[in-house]
């Protein structure tokens, strides 16, 4: 059909298909008319909750996968769970799915065309539009920091692929490069655009999300003072962000205040008692059927299906009366549950119906993360005020800036608070890679030894279809 493309299925071109004929067979979704589509309000909206839905249907699996299940976390779960023994074994080979970023560019393509036409809609205020623009460019940046942190080297794409041609296939573009020109550049726009006032709805970027994903690639960057001026402007609204002090409200963030939220219809309206959460992946089976339900329960609960189960050396992390060990596992059917988002003992019958989010960003991740840029920019006592909060919350005591002898030692402590903080919410992998640290810590646990193994390999398919890419070289030698 001339001037036509695929609105909500056919994002789509980014090399999703094992050949050029599959693609030109695949149907779409919806078809709609390029005259009849981008043309209202209801449009506009329309194509920005697209991208939060494609966004959740990326990371359903693939938030352990990418975030955790490498690093020292989690050990073996049951037998059955081979797919994830395979990521946690350091065993991934170019047709494990989790190596696939199919999804992921489609967040990419969804958001490109909600910022070429958006920008053309009337809406009823410009302040809508421009909240609404800067949602796609928060979503972008964010799906772009997945993927290079994931992969490395990406292909890059700032323009919508709306109908099939050559251009779809691409090399990988520098990963720094996406960092600083795309990916800090539309953060940077997300919080210009954003509206301050309205925007209040956590299952969605707000300029607080946009300030996480700017300090969180700033913190990749190497950019620490930037980071911290950046975590810094978190705290001007105590009314939408701040620090929950108790543990039993701790405790309560994930076990009730994450489950079975409504949809998202008012964002100028905050579902949330909390205000730890910054960002999370929102999932309501009333909105889409079985693909509604996420995976925190059926994966982690059951000594017969549950994907894994949490490691001893993260058991031996948690000092003796820390308050939060008894609240993030438990001991059951010989094996250590991850009971962070969960009340009690959860059956089977419950494992397809969670609705439980996933945290993206949180405001103790932040303060944790702004805890590291202090220390790295020599500014230590202030890094351990920030890391006392936390600590303090979970009933324990903090060390003096002069009970560590390098920046290093204070560091490594961080990073253990930021293990035992947030497990379960897919930061430990990346935090391992970013600070160079995935070898020392790995080795030991599954022989993570050889330069290029941090990233993962890419899907056979991907490079089966575009002859422009090349594979990460460490898959090249073992695979």
């Amino acid at each position: 059909m001339k001037n036509s493309f695929q609105i909500f299925a056919a994002a789509l071109l980014t090399l999703s298909l094992t050949a050029c004929e599959g693609f030109l067979d695949e149907q779409p979704v919806s078809e709609v008319p390029a005259d009849e589509m981008w043309q209202t309000s209801r449009d506009a909206k329309a194509g920005v909750n697209q991208i939060y839905g494609y966004f959740r249907t990326a990371m359903r699996e693939n938030y352990f996968y990418w975030g955790e299940f490498r690093s020292d976390d989690f050990e073996h779960g049951a037998s059955s769970a081979a797919d994830q023994q395979r990521v946690i074994d350091n065993q991934l080979t170019t047709d494990h799915r989790c190596t696939k970023w199919t999804d992921l560019y489609k967040v990419i393509n969804q958001a490109n065309l909600c910022i070429k036409y958006i920008g053309g809609i009337d809406t009823p205020s410009v302040a809508e539009r421009n909240d609404l623009l800067g949602q796609a460019y928060g979503m972008r940046a964010l799906a772009y920091l997945y993927a290079v942190r994931v992969w490395g080297d990406v292909p890059l794409f700032t323009d919508p692929n709306e109908k099939y041609s050559d251009a779809i296939y691409r090399e990988r573009t520098d990963r720094e490069y996406i960092l600083r020109e795309v990916i800090v550049e539309d953060a940077k726009k997300a919080e210009s655009l954003i509206d301050r006032t309205k925007n209040k709805e956590r299952k969605r970027i707000s300029v607080y999300g946009a300030w996480a994903v700017l300090a969180d690639a700033y913190m990749w960057l190497g950019e620490y003072n930037l980071a911290d001026q950046t975590i810094e402007k978190m705290k001007a609204d105590p009314m939408f962000m701040a620090f929950e002090p108790g543990i039993d409200t701790w405790k309560k963030m994930f076990t009730e205040e994450l489950n079975g939220k409504a949809s998202d219809n008012t964002p100028e309206n905050d579902d949330y008692s909390t205000r730890e959460f910054i960002f999370v992946v929102h999932f309501n089976m009333d909105e889409v059927g079985t693909n509604g339900f996420s995976y925190m329960y059926q994966w982690f609960t059951g000594s017969g299906n549950r994907a894994a189960v949490v490691s001893q050396r993260l058991r031996d992390k948690y000092e003796e009366g820390d308050l939060r060990f008894p609240l993030v596992t438990k001991e059951y059917q010989a094996g250590w549950e991850l009971r962070k988002y969960i009340p009690g003992d959860i059956s089977s019958t419950l494992n397809k119906t969670c609705q439980v989010a996933y945290p993206i960003y949180r405001y103790s991740d932040m303060l944790l993360l702004q805890a590291e840029a202090l220390a790295r920019l020599s500014k230590w006592e202030e890094a351990l005020d920030l890391v006392k909060m936390i600590r303090t919350r979970a009933g324990l005591t903090t060390p003096e800036a002069a009970d560590f002898g390098t920046e290093e030692e204070l560091v490594d402590f961080i990073l253990d608070e930021r293990q035992r903080e947030l497990v379960g919410e897919g930061r430990r992998w990346f935090d391992l890679v970013r600070t160079g640290r995935w070898k020392t810590v790995m080795q030991p646990v599954n022989g993570m030894s050889e330069e290029g193994n941090e990233l993962f390999p890419i899907h056979f398919s991907h490079l089966d279809q575009n002859r422009k890419l090349t594979q990460n070289p460490y898959y090249t030698q073992t695979n």
